[in-house]
């Protein structure tokens, strides 16, 4: 299992969209040789898949998010979903902060859920700004940018579908 995977599930423009953006990042952050280890002890292992589908296709359960942190296997793989209509209607840089902003609170999903559990150590907040850098993207870039459904927007929509 390699240390790094950021990947997509993505429905038809979106995966058009998200596939360059995402192949550039793993190339500007070296995912192929990411080293984990200066930022966790008890995670050796991270999976990112940014999720963005249609309405029609959350609805009928695409794209649920995960959140799970398998200890004893010392791996995370974590799917947050990303809004496919922002995503589509947004310009070229703010689709690619989108997608650094899903990736960057994917990981701080990660360091919440050691913390609580105790049970690993994860630098969330190392590993963000070592891939900003790498990124050449502020924080303060990031800011404004919607890369994510939070859970309540997810319940809401799933609520009234």
């Amino acid at each position: 299992m390699r240390p790094l995977f950021i990947s997509m599930e993505a429905w038809a423009a979106a995966g058009g969209i998200l596939t360059p953006i995402i192949k550039d990042i793993c190339h500007r952050i070296d995912e192929d040789n990411f080293d984990l280890s200066p930022y966790s002890a008890g995670i050796t292992s991270v999976g990112i898949i940014i999720n963005c589908f249609d309405d029609s296709l959350l609805a009928a359960g695409w794209g649920k998010p995960r959140r799970l942190i398998r200890y004893n296997e010392q791996r995370a793989d974590i799917r947050l979903p990303m809004p496919y209509n922002e995503l589509i209607e947004a310009d070229r840089h703010t689709r690619y902060l989108m997608t650094v902003k899903n990736i960057t609170e994917s990981i701080a999903v990660i360091g919440e859920r050691c913390r609580k559990s105790k049970r690993a150590r994860f630098d969330s907040e190392g590993m963000t700004a070592f891939i900003l850098e790498r990124l050449d993207i502020t924080p303060k870039e990031l800011v404004n940018i919607h890369g994510i459904m939070s859970d309540e927007e997810y319940n809401a929509f799933m609520k009234n579908t």
